[in-house]
């Protein structure tokens, strides 16, 4: 690796990238500016052409845009070999940025394999893109290189990415009238271009604008879905124009289903995916459709939020501009002390208001008021106007809408046989096992439906219902996602056994959330739960309060090692009666799930004591597959310094770890467990996001300060949350925690909980102070009180 001063402007700090050329990151010396140093050999062949890019890149820094990567500066330098011979490099010094597309969706993916970008960045990305190519076009400039690893993020906060390497482009001075190089990458390539190449035809008649519209076509259907196809896949769509254009024409239709709020976004894949380039748009073309026809405006909702609710003086008066709308969210939170009286009337305004318009998605947001039979009525006429719906929320948890509200609203929601997304949130509503079997089997029609989630929990709910559940969830051969809360109803392990019955017949299923907390599920219904999630990525699985033991635990970890496909794990067994047995069992399992990315795990309050946390630290420190993600929470398990370990141990070894989350809050973990954190995080430098609880533990300022002398080695470091409370520390600590603030230079967030310790006001006062001089532009909370000062 170069480092050092080749040029004497600059000095080379590390390696970025190597492919044909070496990029480097730098420093220009004089301006102390971070940079990108792109190193080209130069030969007498790649002479003219490396001149030609300095060239293209020169004109482009004469008619700059803020879409493309700016050109900063270029420079020759010799290198003599071990053999005496004398080679040159050609330099080009360019903006740096953070990653590029490609490695950006591959990282997002890897910690959540449903990631998708939200409709306000998808219509962003399209339009900077278009308007930057536009830009080029207008100074007769075409890439010829589109791909996602040529589109670099500058800032992650944002989103704000850039068009690179044009250099590699040309200048265009006529469109078609003479024969082009065939260049660019095979995957995204025009068909044009393709077929030539494909023909081994070194050179074509093409228009080099219309290709580049193509290829930025393809790179947005990768933006939009995420997905990729294997080279394999490509060959045969581009092999087969018919199979081409159906394979278009389907992923057009995905995009307008996964954004119906961007406007006109298939009809500008349209545009730009035409296989014939006769057919096609330019940049120039694009870019004025999108300006006569607001296209890849994205719709807003109507909305009413507290705000709202707030200014309105005279409820009958109340107008909701709801006109041509798709999307309706009405946050009605705001009405919770109003009387039952003025609900009503406030609710028949706006079911009067919502009339014969095509809503596609609705919410409705109605918790902890007075809502009951009778003023569930208005709900009821708005959703029964809205038969079109494909996603509906309806969070009306603590309320009192009994056994008839609930039949009410289910009559309606029937009729919604588009329906895909369907969240009921209705827990504590004063419901019994009658109104539960006459109101959930009216919604077995709902068969399209892909995404579930139903919250009934603290309703006192007696088994009697539990298979009216079931029966709706067998209904749905389509699911792809469940989520089911029965937290806190007078159920069993039989519960598990209709899941495991059902889980068998929903073939596409992949993301389970459960949460039968507080429910007697004993050691037979988590032995069940392990046997029905064998087919499953994300698994989640909430049972605290559930009497679960060690046996439970035994047989749960022998259905668990069958998950082969499992990429997400949450389990959540807070106070329940697991020892150390039943940790040694899971750990044995943990390191043969191959995928695994994302882990939680949460023992707080059994009494795992320090050999169970260390079966568990061990099994996360011997996983050979590479978490991004870790929550360990082990609150109140009677552990000493002596259980972190292996804590400290998987901190080292898990190297593509971003994001932990750890919990040893009523512990006895002292200076020992503090030294053992601080050789962890001195090994764990590319940590960016650090959640550590650690109140009610006999630190000491010794304590505290290790610990952050250790956090100080977290370069990478953007947000750190942590909780000391009552840990025995005194205001000799203030000093460290602010001195550590300038090891941080990417902070963007950081909030202490320092609460219930040995400090005055006097240290209040300098903390005060002393923030004022912390040169950060992150956001810095540090709570800083005493005991006494919170009693008065």
């Amino acid at each position: 690796m170069m480092t050092g001063n080749i040029n004497p402007e600059y000095r080379y700090i590390s390696i970025i990238a190597k492919t044909w050329n070496e990029v480097y990151l730098a420093e220009n010396l004089q301006t102390k500016q971070k940079c990108c140093i792109k190193q080209v050999l130069i030969d007498e062949q790649l002479k003219e052409r490396f001149q030609q890019e300095i060239q293209i890149l020169q004109k482009i820094k004469a008619h700059p845009h803020p879409n493309i990567i700016s050109f900063e500066d270029s420079f020759y330098y010799e290198k003599v070999t071990t053999q005496d011979k004398s080679i040159t490099f050609g330099c080009i010094v360019m903006e740096l940025g953070i990653t590029n597309l490609q490695q950006y969706i591959q990282s997002k993916r890897q910690s959540d394999p449903e990631f998708r970008f939200q409709e306000y960045e998808v219509a962003d990305f399209f339009v900077t893109m278009i308007r930057a190519h536009s830009h080029l076009q207008e100074i007769k400039i075409a890439h010829r290189d589109i791909k996602p690893e040529n589109i670099i993020l500058i800032n992650d906060e944002n989103l704000l990415f850039k068009v690179c390497d044009v250099g590699f482009g040309t200048e265009i001075f006529d469109e078609e009238s003479r024969s082009r190089t065939i260049g660019g990458t095979v995957g995204y390539q025009s068909p044009e271009v393709y077929t030539a190449f494909k023909r081994r035809k070194p050179q074509a008649k093409y228009n080099p604008y219309k290709s580049d519209v193509f290829s930025l076509g393809l790179v947005f259907l990768l933006f939009s879905t995420t997905q990729t196809i294997t080279k394999q896949q490509r060959e045969e769509l581009f092999d087969d124009e018919i199979k081409l254009f159906n394979y278009l024409k389907d992923q057009r239709k995905k995009v307008k289903e996964l954004f119906p709020r961007i406007k006109g976004v298939s009809k500008i894949l349209k545009l730009m995916l035409e296989i014939s380039p006769d057919q096609r748009f330019d940049f120039s073309q694009l870019s004025q459709i999108i300006e006569e026809r607001s296209y890849l405006e994205v719709k807003s909702p109507a909305k009413i939020n507290h705000k709202h609710l707030q200014s309105i003086s005279k409820l009958e008066d109340f107008q909701l501009d709801i006109k041509n709308k798709e999307d309706v969210h009405l946050d009605l939170n705001g009405m919770q002390n109003r009387s039952q009286d003025e609900l009503l009337k406030f609710l028949e305004t706006i079911a009067q208001q919502i009339k014969n318009f095509q809503m596609i998605t609705l919410q409705i947001k109605l918790e902890m008021s007075c809502l009951n039979v009778r003023t569930v009525a208005p709900i009821e006429k708005i959703l029964s106007r809205a038969q079109k719906l494909k996603e509906l929320q309806l969070q009306l948890w603590n309320n009192k809408l009994g056994n008839l509200g609930l039949l009410f609203l289910t009559k309606a929601i029937m009729k919604m046989i588009e329906l895909k997304r369907l969240t009921l949130e209705i827990s504590n509503n004063l419901l019994s096992d009658e109104g539960i079997n006459n109101a959930l089997p009216l919604l077995e029609g709902l068969v399209q439906m892909e995404e579930l989630r139903l919250d009934f929990g603290l309703n006192h709910l007696p088994m009697d219902c539990c298979e009216a559940f079931f029966s709706v969830i067998n209904a749905m051969p389509k699911l792809k996602k469940l989520d089911l809360n029965l937290e806190s109803n007078y159920m069993n392990q039989v519960l598990s056994k209709l899941l495991n019955q059902s889980l068998k017949k929903l073939p596409l299923l992949t993301h389970l959330s459960i949460n039968f907390s507080n429910n007697p599920m004993h050691n037979e219904g988590f032995y069940d739960l392990g046997e029905s999630i064998s087919e499953l990525e994300n698994c989640e699985l909430i049972l605290w309060g559930a009497q679960i033991k060690d046996l439970g635990v035994e047989e749960f970890a022998k259905g668990l090692q069958k998950c082969e496909r499992l990429k997400h794990l949450n389990l959540t067994l807070w106070n329940n009666q697991i020892t150390k047995k039943g940790c040694e069992s899971l750990g044995f399992v943990l390191p043969k799930l191959s995928r695994l990315s994302t882990l939680v795990i949460d023992l707080s309050k059994n009494r795992i004591e320090d050999d169970g946390v260390r079966f568990l630290a061990k099994a996360i420190h011997e996983m050979q597959q590479p978490l991004r993600e870790l929550k360990f929470w082990i609150e109140n398990v009677s552990c000493t310094s002596f259980g972190l370990r292996y804590v400290n141990r998987f901190l080292s070894t898990q190297k593509k770890l971003r994001n932990i989350s750890l919990n040893f809050r009523s512990n006895s973990i002292g200076l020992d467990g503090m030294e053992l954190l601080y050789n962890g995080f001195g090994q764990a430098t590319q940590l960016e996001i650090v959640n550590l609880i650690l109140d009610h533990n006999p630190l000491g300022d010794e304590g505290v300060n290790t610990l952050f002398k250790g956090l100080c080695k977290l370069k990478e470091l953007q947000k750190l949350f942590l909780s000391l409370e009552s840990v025995q520390g005194s205001g000799n600590s203030v000093t460290v925690m602010l001195s550590s603030i300038k090891s941080w230079t990417e902070l963007k967030e950081l909030h202490v909980n320092f609460l219930k310790n040995d400090t005055d006001w006097a240290d209040d006062i300098n903390l005060r102070n002393r923030l004022l001089e912390v040169q950060s532009n992150a956001k810095i909370i540090i709570e800083l009180k005493t005991i006494n000062q919170q009693i008065k």
